[in-house]
């Protein structure tokens, strides 16, 4: 009689861990879930398209030397290629519509398209091509290219942080901030009106841009 209750107490125990036995097992085989900030699954040398819903190319420039008007390109497009693992493959191809410029003030747009500054029915357009790249920190490189305003081409170096990538099934996205200073005189630029012996627009034009570039992991034209 004890023996048999051993026995079916043995047996109890064995039925009673085969649940936790088989849980364990299930959880070790699942596929480990990948992480969206990785650069592992980034493609080497794959164009990414600016996305101009999540970008913005801005500026700014004094004003009476103790204030600054600040505007924007509304119409731009671009793409690039990146690699997160070596920055210097970087390349960016990149242009905005010069009549798509808005300082939030229509008679001042309207005096920046005329010939007095980007004459933009004689150059409609602004455009940006790199041609070298150089990691100057973990997250930061220069961009080297010429930039053609009005019709004249001069190197520009923007100074660019990286911020991240974002890795879903259908797309990867690449996330950066640039920063370049431009002497608006050096591209023919050279209007100027005198208050008091103080000048109303500064030389010096700051751009700054925001830009998300997409790579389409399922887009057959890429």
């Amino acid at each position: 009689m004890l023996l048999n209750k051993f026995k079916k107490y043995i047996l109890k125990t064995i039925i009673l861990a085969l649940p936790m036995t088989c849980q364990a097992k299930s959880i070790e085989s699942l596929p480990q879930a990948k992480n969206n900030t990785s650069s592992i699954s980034s493609p080497v040398g794959q164009s990414y398209e600016i996305n101009p819903l999540y970008s913005k190319i801005s500026f700014e420039v004094d004003h009476l030397v103790v204030s600054s008007v600040m505007g924007e390109f509304k119409d731009f497009k671009g793409n690039f290629k990146f690699n997160p693992k070596d920055f210097s493959q970087t390349e960016l191809t990149a242009s905005a519509k010069a009549s798509s410029i808005d300082t939030g003030f229509n008679p001042r747009n309207e005096h920046l398209k005329s010939s007095d500054f980007f004459d933009v029915n004689k150059y409609p357009e602004l455009t940006f091509k790199s041609i070298s790249a150089k990691k100057t920190g973990k997250n930061t490189l220069d961009l080297i290219g010429n930039m053609s305003i009005k019709g004249v081409v001069k190197p520009v170096i923007f100074k660019v942080i990286y911020k991240g990538e974002f890795v879903t099934k259908d797309d990867i996205k690449q996330s950066f901030k640039a920063t370049a200073k431009i002497n608006r005189k050096d591209f023919g630029m050279n209007f100027q009106m005198i208050f008091e012996a103080t000048p109303a627009i500064g030389d010096i034009i700051t751009i700054s841009i925001t830009s998300e570039g997409v790579y389409k992991i399922n887009d057959s034209t890429k």
